[in-house]
């Protein structure tokens, strides 16, 4: 006969009911980790930004379609952005406040998909 232990991880009430952030993966975008280690996280629905000590939890809900997205915990700031662009001027910002430590590859589709198909004809 041999021993096995069991781990339990309690997740205390607080910790589940304080949701900073939930949103589905086609609405949620990760701006990256701050140089004082606060997450920059994006509610692309509302254009805004959530900054936390935590990154988000990536789940797929029953009968989902796509990934979703959910931030729990503290809340440091959070930024109302008025246009699309106000994005950059806000990742600039934080680089000359606080930096970055760890910032996502932008990938730009349209971009890529345009030089995959430079010469194409119709």
């Amino acid at each position: 006969m041999s021993a096995t232990t069991t781990t339990h991880e309690t997740i205390s009430d607080g910790q589940q009911d304080n949701i900073v952030l939930e949103q589905s993966g086609s609405y949620y975008g990760y701006l990256g980790k701050d140089g004082e280690g606060f997450h920059h996280h994006v509610d692309e629905a509302t254009n805004t930004v959530y900054v936390t000590p935590d990154r988000a939890e990536r789940f797929l809900p029953a009968n989902a379609g796509v990934y979703w997205f959910r931030v729990r915990g503290e809340l440091d700031h959070t930024e109302k952005l008025e246009q699309d662009e106000d994005r950059d001027r806000w990742v600039a910002y934080v680089e000359s406040v606080r930096g970055w430590t760890d910032r996502p590859v932008h990938l730009d589709v349209k971009k890529i998909f345009a030089e995959m198909h430079e010469g194409d004809r119709r």
